[in-house]
């Protein structure tokens, strides 16, 4: 029975009654919301609040006003800290850089993400698509630029891997999910080995993305801080069928992450004619410095003009990548119109930039040209675009609405493909599969949060009992009316342009596009964020252990409240 000094505890089946000497204090004011204490507390004592921003005045910012009951529904409906794919904090990082606690916020990026210098380039930030600032008053703090930040700027030494446990487990494939789950099972405290045929580490990282987007030194720079760390990375080794089962009988568990390295074909007529080829194989060529594969004969123009199938990311770098090659002209066509096009809008605006056009509602028919010499593509316009009852694509044509592109050659951009090795092991307990070897999505920080839950679930068997998952505990509660946030007494300051490269200047070369923020703007923009979380410990269900207090990186905000003599402090 649980009275005002104890508390009842479970533990491997067991309820405990522990003693209670203290509570945890947590002062809202002083909280980053970095939500490191939330992880680590056993008993689930303590929870996430957000503040009720005011936007009832129609005048006070620039975004549109909100009727009182969206205002206070908004506040638990849409957070930075709950949109990271990974489970990292945001509102964490950003407020730990505001009180100059600059390596601490690296800390808590590398404790969830592995791979922090690439996310800070390339990954979506859907942080910045549910940050309140965006929403209720301006622009959303630049969450992804503050990170790229810290890892241009702060020489991080990660601390080494516990080793804990004795069963080993196998990684097939150094991409994003393979590198990921490697991470989290070696934090846990498990020997991993990641294997990868490649001569590099990086995966899909390296064979499909640009430099322009993503220089491979930061690849690599990444990479190398995993090892430092002790993840071993066995490079230039197959893993097959046979040897497949050779590392059934030296490891307790493999996990399967090769992706889905096989660009799918678009088999309509002529789909063989010289100068058609796959965006994968066009995109891994080039990123090796290799020339564009033909055969022989064949003398299609790299300087000619280039038709783009496909309206996804990939397709975008590829159509940018044809124009850094010297193409004349470069026009990318897609099924999808409007909102449903799958590219990110910024890509997009900078492929525009650099002359790139797109195409919307236009399906490809056929491959035109005499013989085995290409000429154009053959397009008809969609009318219906969507998926059926069964989840598959639907598309009609309208036959007598007709285009026809001129191309001395194409990119086919339609998609990628797994391989078909993998589907014999499906079954087996001891096998794992993570990233695009299993699902559908298709950006790096989505198959490095496959990683992670593959990582989970085999600590979880290995160990033997069931291991809680930080993102099950991200829950937003309304905070206090106290705490209520007033944007028009908040900072007034805009969000200061990204610096980028001369659209003209950059489409001739490979050089990064993007540029950084400087330790000035980062400053400024840090105080932008209006702080809207905070977390708070339920007394009641709190045992006074004080964990939180010792994982706390900022080191004045948790207090331990005695309640009788010999009280923690």
């Amino acid at each position: 029975m649980e009275t005002a000094t104890t508390r009842i505890v479970s533990v491997g089946g067991k309820e405990y009654n522990i003693p209670k000497r203290a509570v945890a204090k947590i002062n809202p004011k002083n909280c980053v919301n970095c939500g490191k204490c939330r992880a680590i507390c056993p008993v689930e004592a303590i929870s996430e609040q957000q503040r009720v921003i005011c936007r009832i005045c129609p005048s006070c910012t620039s975004q549109p006003a909100l009727t009182f009951d969206e205002m206070v529904s908004l506040a638990t409906e849409k957070a930075c800290t709950t949109a990271c794919p990974l489970g990292i904090s945001p509102q964490g990082y950003i407020n730990l850089v505001r009180i100059g606690k600059d390596t601490e916020a690296y800390q808590l990026i590398w404790d969830k993400c592995p791979l922090p210098s690439i996310c800070g380039r390339i990954c979506h930030h859907p942080c910045e698509q549910a940050c309140k600032r965006g929403i209720l008053v301006d622009e959303p703090i630049a969450i992804r630029a503050t990170k790229r930040y810290l890892t241009d700027n702060i020489d991080f030494v990660p601390e080494k891997y516990p080793e804990i446990y004795e069963e080993r487990i196998a990684v097939i494939g150094a991409g994003p999910a393979g590198l990921t789950a490697a991470h989290y099972l070696s934090m846990e405290g498990f020997p991993v080995t990641v294997f990868d045929s490649e001569a590099e580490a990086g995966g899909m990282m390296l064979r499909g993305i640009p430099p322009f987007r993503l220089p491979r030194e930061v690849i690599a720079k990444d990479i190398d801080r995993l090892v430092q760390a002790g993840m071993e990375i066995r490079l230039g080794e197959h893993i097959g069928k046979f040897q497949m089962e050779e590392l059934l009988k030296d490891y307790d568990a493999v996990i399967v992450a090769t992706g889905a390295p096989k660009s799918k074909e678009l088999k309509i007529d002529g789909w063989q004619k010289e100068g058609v080829m796959t965006a994968l194989d066009f995109m891994e060529r080039i990123n090796h410095g290799q020339e564009i594969w033909r055969h022989p004969g064949q003398e299609f123009k790299l300087d000619g003009e280039v038709v783009v199938i496909g309206g996804g990311n990939v397709a975008i770098d590829s159509a940018r990548t044809a124009v850094r090659i010297g193409a004349q002209k470069v026009t990318a066509v897609c099924l999808e119109m409007d909102e449903n096009v799958p590219c990110h809008s910024w890509d997009l605006a900078e492929a525009e930039e650099e002359g790139v056009t797109l195409l919307e509602g236009w399906a490809p028919q056929r491959f035109t040209g005499l013989h085995n010499t290409l000429t154009g593509v053959e397009f008809e316009k969609v009318t219906k675009f969507g998926k059926g009852s069964d989840g598959k694509l639907v598309v009609k044509t309208d036959p007598s609405e007709t285009k026809t592109l001129k191309a001395d050659w194409v990119i086919v951009a339609i998609g990628q493909g797994r391989d078909s090795l993998w589907s014999g092991f499906k079954g087996n307990e001891n096998i794992f599969f993570a990233g695009d070897v299993e699902r559908t999505e298709c950006s790096v920080v989505d198959a490095m949060a496959d990683g992670r839950k593959t990582a989970l679930q085999i600590a979880a068997k290995l160990e033997g009992h069931p291991i809680k998952d930080p993102l099950d505990l991200r829950k937003l509660n309304e905070a206090d009316i106290n705490e209520k946030i007033y944007p028009a007494v908040r900072l007034k300051i805009t969000r200061p342009e990204m610096p980028v490269a001369d659209p003209g200047e950059r489409a001739k070369n490979f050089d990064e596009v993007e540029g950084a923020y400087t330790s000035d703007i980062i400053d400024t923009e840090v105080l932008r964020c209006l702080q809207c979380g905070y977390q708070e410990v339920d007394t009641d269900k709190c045992i006074g252990c004080g964990v939180c207090k010792s994982v706390c990186p900022v080191g004045d905000v948790i207090t331990m409240d005695a309640i009788g003599k010999g009280a923690e402090q």
